[in-house]
């Protein structure tokens, strides 16, 4: 079939989109399906010359040119080109900003064009976490006590710093309120650190949200057609499971399946496929947890775009449930085929 991939983008998250993207492409190739890749941000190609995915350490200059304002409407021009009007499904490897809060899942869904992933209305629940937290407390799922915070203005004034303060018993994260891949996020020990935490996440957000620490077992549970996959342990050599320890070979450990007790791992699991339900999830998604000393388990957040790179989760969950790469690949198509 013919497949179109978008990656890259113009999110903080574009080289690990581009990541994704080249692993993806890669699989697509081996599949033999004729496969087109390009950068939603600037609507160019993304294969070299000779059709390979370009190389991030070996690209030309010009290559791989930086998004700019200009190239908003980019995307929908290149999807709607004459080029691509035979194109039978469109993989999205994009990470952040349009690409995964239901922006360009929106574009797709007026061109006609039948895509990876949730629609428009999951991808924008999920990347706003505070209102996927909302829909979990009403499942009678928990998630650390949290509060989000709404900032008009680019400044963080010292009264936020003492209401935060007053609210919560520290330690804290502070992060952005629709980001992903750990960027903007701190971990909050002291009352001196709030301000520094708050400008960080302010700079790639205008909404803040701020969640309790909860000490424990990072878990993470991907569901792949609304099926759960085995439960990954996530054990970081970091105090956090921070974007160098995501992106960077040895700086973590995982577990899969987790060594947890049976029931716990079908909790984990139910806990999973209720959070990808009530937000209207489809195709592959990965809901992350901390699960504490006592066997409580608080879910975090959810992620409608899973990384699809070599260190990713959600394909290093498949494979233990017996699906290689390639198999993964092929059924979130025939998946998206058949919606």
């Amino acid at each position: 079939m013919k497949v179109l991939l978008l990656a890259g983008g113009g999110s903080n998250e574009r080289e690990v989109s581009l990541a994704s993207g080249a692993a993806v492409y890669r699989s697509l190739v081996r599949l033999k399906h004729t496969v087109f890749a390009i950068d939603a941000a600037t609507g160019k190609s993304l294969l070299t010359s000779d059709n390979k995915f370009v190389d991030l350490k070996t690209a030309e200059p010009g290559q791989l040119p930086v998004p700019s304002a200009t190239d908003a409407l980019s995307l929908a021009k290149t999807v709607g080109s004459p080029g691509f009007r035979d194109i039978d499904v469109v993989f999205v490897a994009l990470h952040g900003g349009g690409g995964e809060n239901g922006v360009c899942q929106c574009l797709l869904e007026l061109a006609g064009k039948k895509s990876t992933g949730s629609g428009m209305t999951a991808s924008a629940i999920a990347m706003d976490k505070a209102i996927a937290k909302k829909l979990m407390e009403t499942e009678g799922i928990r998630t650390p006590a949290w509060c989000v915070y709404r900032l008009r203005t680019k400044q963080v004034d010292e009264g936020l710093t003492a209401e935060i303060a007053s609210h919560f018993k520290l330690p804290i994260i502070i992060k952005p309120n629709d980001g992903g891949s750990t960027i903007g996020l701190t971990k909050v020990t002291a009352e001196d650190q709030l301000m520094d935490a708050l400008k960080l996440a302010r700079h790639e957000s205008s909404d803040i949200l701020v969640e309790q620490f909860i000490p424990g077992r990072e878990m993470t549970v991907a569901v792949l057609n609304g099926q759960p996959l085995p439960v990954v342990e996530i054990k970081p050599s970091n105090d956090l499971y921070d974007y160098e320890a995501k992106y960077t070979t040895g700086k973590s450990v995982y577990e899969v399946p987790a060594k947890v007790d049976d029931a716990i791992s079908k909790e984990l699991q139910a806990a999973a496929v209720k959070v990808y339900t009530v937000i209207g999830a489809t195709g592959l998604a990965r809901v992350d947890f901390i699960l504490t000393d006592s066997g409580e388990s608080l879910c975090l957040e959810v992620n409608t775009v899973p990384g699809m790179t070599d260190l990713s989760l959600a394909p290093m969950a498949a494979k233990a449930a017996g699906i290689e790469y390639d198999e993964l690949i092929s059924m979130i198509l025939e998946s998206t085929l058949t919606r």
